[in-house]
């Protein structure tokens, strides 16, 4: 990483100021410059690399500290060849359809100084809601970098997260105005009149976006984990408790399974967890049953497990009438104190929150 940071910092005077032309007048600096020499490319490709690794630094602080910076570096600059490579042949095959005349080394140069712009246009406006974010309301930005799954309401009245998006959608929308800003040259290149260059950008707006939902997939899919497993191994599995009363001729039964699991796909950085309660009240003639059942993702960090719901439900079942119905759940997060108690006469999980304490133990 030091490397990298040594050779950006050699690069950046004659960098920023080509930057700067480029981004002042980006039709005029792309013309004037030879894109046909034989270090056209190899200097527009630098340039590009450059980009990328400025952009990149920038996000360092946003990382989560468990996780390989060197690594991620390397993930995604793979990711992004990918997209730069999809990106052109797009621009391509837009430029075909309407006849433009295809010189490749030309197009490929002029695409290595435009997506640099676009990168570092969108940058600056992500890393400013980020910061916003994380000055607005610093304990929801660090459950979110830690990915913990949050409810929606809660998110969305924060005004930090509020602000996150706005500056994301500023930032979407930078990236569409340097397009059409930058479009005039492309036209040139490809010798081919206004209309014809305007139904090649109506092509490209509305395709491009599939390929920054293929950025973020990919980003979720192979970027690796945080260095902390969101559910410890010795959580992971089926906890049981139960207990059993009798008073004034009414028998109570309660009984409680707990499951938890490790993440089931990568772009949910959460395990899951299944929770299921039967309670059953028996006057001797006949009885009353009620199941309750909630699923959601489970996060621990250090001695704290903390509950997310995404579904939950209640079924009743009354012998005395012969009627049977169901409910909601009203869903709400949920965090416990946890402890792994080992014993001679077995494990058990204890968690202890606003409701006091409960034991539970290994379902054989």
């Amino acid at each position: 990483m030091k490397d990298l940071i040594d050779k950006l910092l050699a690069a950046l005077p004659l960098y920023s100021r080509q930057m700067t032309a480029l981004l002042l007048n980006p039709k005029k600096y792309i013309l004037e410059q030879e894109l046909e020499s034989d270090s056209a490319l190899q200097q527009a490709l630098t340039f590009l690399a450059v980009s990328f690794g400025i952009a990149f630094i920038a996000q360092i602080p946003f990382i989560p500290s468990g996780q390989d910076k060197e690594l991620v570096f390397g993930f995604l600059a793979i990711i992004s060849a990918l997209i730069f490579i999809l990106n052109v042949a797009l621009l391509i095959l837009a430029w075909k359809i309407v006849g433009g005349k295809l010189a490749w080394r030309k197009l490929l140069v002029a695409t290595c100084y435009f997506s640099s712009g676009s990168t570092l246009l969108s940058l600056a406006f992500c890393l400013l809601g980020e910061g916003c974010f994380k000055l607005l309301d610093p304990v929801l930005y660090q459950q979110t970098l830690n990915g913990i799954p949050l409810d929606s309401g809660e998110l969305f009245h924060s005004a930090g997260y509020v602000t996150l998006l706005i500056f994301a959608g500023v930032a979407f929308s930078a990236v569409y105005f340097w397009i059409f800003v930058i479009w005039g040259a492309y036209r040139q290149l490809m010798q081919l009149n206004k209309l014809r260059s305007a139904v090649a950008l109506f092509f490209f707006t509305v395709f491009s976006p599939f390929l920054i939902l293929t950025q973020m997939l990919l980003a979720y899919v192979i970027l690796p984990a945080n260095g902390t497993p969101p559910v410890p191994s010795e959580v992971i599995g089926q906890w049981q408790a139960g207990t059993q009363k009798e008073m004034n001729g009414f028998r109570t039964n309660y009984s409680a399974t707990y499951s938890f699991s490790a993440p089931q796909f990568r772009m949910i950085p959460a395990g899951d967890f299944k929770i299921q309660e039967i309670l059953s009240t028996d006057n001797g003639k006949c009885s009353m049953t009620r199941t309750t059942n909630e699923s959601g993702w489970v996060v621990v960090h250090g001695s704290e497990i903390t509950l997310t719901p995404y579904f939950g439900y209640q079924l009743f079942k009354d012998d005395c009438s012969g009627k049977s119905w169901s409910s909601e759940v009203k869903l709400s997060k949920i965090e416990y104190q946890y402890k792994i108690n080992q014993q001679p006469t077995g494990w058990t999980l204890c968690m202890s929150g606003r409701y006091g304490q409960f034991c539970l133990l290994p379902k054989p």
